[in-house]
């Protein structure tokens, strides 16, 4: 899952050069669209037999993650596009 995520941001950096340029406030946003897209459509879908608990803490520390997630593959992201002579 991760391989796959860090591939679409890879893509869209390819595509448009800001996510490039300003690497950390893209993978900061792009941390919070994985960890909304995660808890919103993927762990409901997961698991529609029983609800996930939820508390303020589990919240922070999976934002957290996430958005260091995001920073991580923007950093090594930045420099992915060829040189063009």
């Amino acid at each position: 899952m991760s391989l796959i995520i860090a591939a679409i941001y890879v893509g869209a950096s390819g595509r448009l050069a800001w996510l490039r340029e300003r690497w950390i406030a893209a993978g900061l946003a792009f941390g919070v669209v994985v960890f909304l897209v995660m808890n919103f459509v993927v762990m409901p879908l997961s698991a529609l037999a029983r609800r996930p608990h939820f508390t303020i803490t589990s919240f922070a520390w999976n934002m957290l993650a996430m958005l260091v997630f995001g920073v991580i593959i923007a950093f090594f992201a930045r420099d992915t596009t060829p040189t063009r002579n």
